[in-house]
């Protein structure tokens, strides 16, 4: 099930999956939708515009939810792969789309300068313009690529395990899900006053992942359910914020001490520098607060208690087997078709749960 949320073009696309389903059928489906999203905007991105070019992040970053939360039915070497060149594409599409949004911030917080300095940001915004430029160059190349080619090809044919893809998906969907909630709690948790940025930007990653893995399982939600969703957005979209402003200042102090730019435009480069600072400093309490709320409000615990119980009365899905990967041998580790306890648990895969 899709759901376009917004009428501009291009509109959100969402995967939606049914608790009825297998866990199989479930993975298969997310993973072909996040490939077809990436295939969408590809055309598009390789000619710069600037929306198709967010859209395709967007699409890396919610197929890499995916990839995670069927982890544990994804034979090693592939997840790998997997893991791997997805975060590959994700880096170069996030290269260009820091460009844009900085420029944006930029050319926004020029107006809370001093009025005579706010003429001389122009070669700030070129240098941007510039490096924009060369990202996206680098993005084309990893799209034409031979890589890029067979990291499709996979996602195409992905190589399921047998023991657990067979598993109705809303008995599992809750435990599924657990991991990355557990994981933005307890970065949450080390969220203080004098925590690194790059704390908070991990946070960030992990309430994207959980919010995406979420809106997956909507059929098998409910009112809380909707209120995590729309809380963990505005999360999300609050510590975005504060990533951007963080990335604006430090590729600011980067230009002013490599550039050879006039010293009026050095001297605005100072004042953008010293207005971001502030902004900073708000958003990161604002950032600390909000997390806060949210973890006393208990929401995720409430909602996954609403995903266990919906999920007790999926229907049973009639047994198939998971198509046959044997014509794949080279995505597979040596004896794959043989079925290791500890490899194929779920269980096991919440115990061994990273951080992308």
């Amino acid at each position: 099930m899709i759901d376009e949320s917004r009428a501009d073009a291009p509109p959100p696309r969402r995967v939606t999956l049914s608790p009825s389903e297998t866990v199989a059928a479930a993975a298969r489906k997310a993973i072909a939708f996040g490939a077809e999203s990436l295939l969408r905007n590809q055309a598009a991105s390789e000619a710069g515009e600037e929306e198709p070019l967010h859209q395709l992040r967007i699409a890396s970053r919610r197929l890499r939810a995916s990839i995670e939360l069927f982890a544990y039915v994804i034979y090693a070497a592939q997840l790998r792969i997997f893991r791997r060149d997805i975060a590959w594409v994700a880096h170069q599409a996030g290269a260009c789309r820091e460009c844009d949004v900085t420029s944006a911030l930029l050319a926004a917080r020029a107006a809370k300068i001093d009025p005579a300095l706010q003429d001389s940001i122009a070669p700030i915004l070129s240098a941007l313009d510039q490096r924009r430029n060369a990202e996206h160059a680098k993005l084309c190349e990893q799209l034409a690529s031979k890589r890029y080619r067979g990291l499709l090809a996979k996602l195409a044919r992905p190589a399921l395990k047998k023991v657990g893809a067979d598993r109705t998906l809303g008995v599992v969907a809750a435990q599924l899900i657990r991991p990355a909630s557990r994981g933005a709690s307890r970065l949450g948790g080390k969220i203080a006053g004098d925590a690194p940025a790059l704390l908070f930007h991990r946070l960030r990653v992990r309430i994207k992942r959980l919010r995406y893995e979420l809106e997956m399982m909507a059929p098998l939600g409910g009112k809380r359910h909707r209120r995590t969703v729309a809380r963990l957005e505005e999360l999300q979209e609050l510590l975005g914020l504060y990533h951007d402003t963080n990335v604006a200042t430090a590729w600011l102090m980067s230009y002013a001490e490599t550039s050879a730019a006039p010293p009026r435009t050095m001297l605005a480069a100072g004042a953008l520098i010293q207005s971001l600072g502030k902004r900073e400093s708000k958003l990161r309490r604002r950032c600390m607060k909000a997390w806060k709320r949210f973890e006393r409000s208990e929401a995720m615990r409430d909602t996954l208690e609403e995903i266990r119980q919906a999920g007790r009365l999926a229907p049973i899905p009639v047994s198939s087997p998971v198509p046959d990967t044997e014509n794949n041998q080279s995505d597979l580790p040596n004896g794959a078709q043989i079925a290791h306890s500890n490899h194929n648990s779920i269980d096991s895969h919440l115990a061994t749960e990273s951080i992308p």
